[in-house]
């Protein structure tokens, strides 16, 4: 029997933070004019309930990078307000970015965060809550995220963004209320980074806004959050649009496995939800490395996502892997690239180690 691949384990960690740290991203902050006379600023309140103080990092990240700031600490039982943090912690006059959040594992589930954009106008204040998203919840290849635009597009304006947690690509699918895709767009983004597209569906994606739009974001490699904001275009107040991880049936066609090579599937993808119906044996015995093929009917390019040293393509489909003795007893998920015609989408092998 002969089989393996990429392997993306649960226990590998996919981001670049310090052992011991727990992040938390709030994908959307920022300061400065908008649109239409408005005038945009965010607060970053902290809650600590424990008996003791916790500190925590803050770090702005926009389109050019990581802007490190100081420390934050807060005292047992107590509340941190930061008003209009972009400007006032990083010194922005006009950026809109994420806002990355780090305090030790140990205090991770005693740090309440709470985020608050507004405009403020001569009408008053209008603003929406952005929830900090812990990282380890971000959205991974293979997973779809959707972001619902606003009902009325006479009505209402759409903005939508992405943090990258890892170096990732994004394909950006504009789905009309009748189901139908007006367009689409790839994009890759480098690891810790964030855009925001204002009235992305037409500036980004070159199409005219139309009610009930819905946009999928499906991520071929790395790990990213998404999010949207939907803003009354009479009165400049915004509503967040959370990002909702979901799955998709794929594009192309994933027949399935070939554990053994002889030209027959024996684990299938059934229901083409491009994941492998049942999981693949990977065995670990030293010396004798694995082989299976992946069968994708069209398939113009197989890649590993994430793969380890000693997993690779042989050939235009087969993959040889020797998987450590250390893995014996685990599981883990496999992870390909595939692109058919143009069209890439994500499968996943879900894999025993014997």
């Amino acid at each position: 029997m002969k089989l393996r691949n990429l392997i993306a384990l649960a226990s590998i960690a996919f981001l670049p933070i310090t052992a011991g740290a727990a992040t938390f991203i709030v994908p959307a902050a920022g300061t400065g004019p908008g649109a239409n006379e408005s005038r945009w600023q965010s607060e970053l309140t902290l809650h600590n309930t424990a008996s003791s103080a916790i500190t925590a990092g803050l770090t702005f990240h926009d389109a050019s990078g990581a802007q490190q700031g100081e420390n934050v600490t807060v005292n047992a039982r107590s509340t941190v307000s930061i008003s209009d943090i972009v400007k006032t912690r990083f010194g922005r006059e006009a950026a809109t970015g994420a806002i990355e959040i780090t305090v030790a594992d140990a205090m991770a589930d005693r740090l309440a965060i709470t985020s608050r954009t507004f405009n403020s106008s001569a009408s008053g204040q209008f603003g929406q809550d952005i929830p900090a998203v812990n990282a380890n919840d971000a959205a991974s290849a293979g997973d779809v995220i959707v972001l619902q635009a606003p009902s009325s597009a006479t009505d209402a304006r759409f903005n939508f963004g992405v943090y990258a947690l890892t170096a990732a690509t994004l394909r950006w699918d504009l789905v009309r209320a009748d189901g139908t895709v007006a367009t689409s767009l790839e994009q890759s983004y480098t690891a810790g980074t964030q855009q925001q597209f204002n009235q992305g569906i037409e500036r980004l994606l070159g199409a005219t806004e139309q009610d009930n739009d819905t946009l999928h974001a499906s991520v071929t490699s790395g790990k990213v959050i998404a999010y949207g904001s939907a803003i009354n275009n009479q009165s400049g107040d915004p509503t967040f649009v959370p990002g909702i991880r979901a799955r998709a049936d794929i594009r192309v066609n994933f027949v399935g496995v070939d554990v053994n090579e002889d030209g027959k599937v024996e684990i299938f993808d059934a229901n083409h939800d491009g994941v492998l119906d049942q999981p693949m044996d990977v065995f670990t015995t030293m010396g004798y490395p694995n082989y299976f093929r992946v069968v994708v009917e069209g398939a113009t390019s197989l890649e590993l996502i994430d793969a380890p040293s000693d997993a690779h393509f042989i050939d235009s489909n087969t993959v040889q892997f020797a998987p450590s003795g250390a893995l014996k007893g685990t599981t883990g998920v496999l992870k390909v690239r595939a692109t058919v015609d143009g069209v890439t989408d994500v499968l996943t092998i879900p894999v025993n180690f014997r």
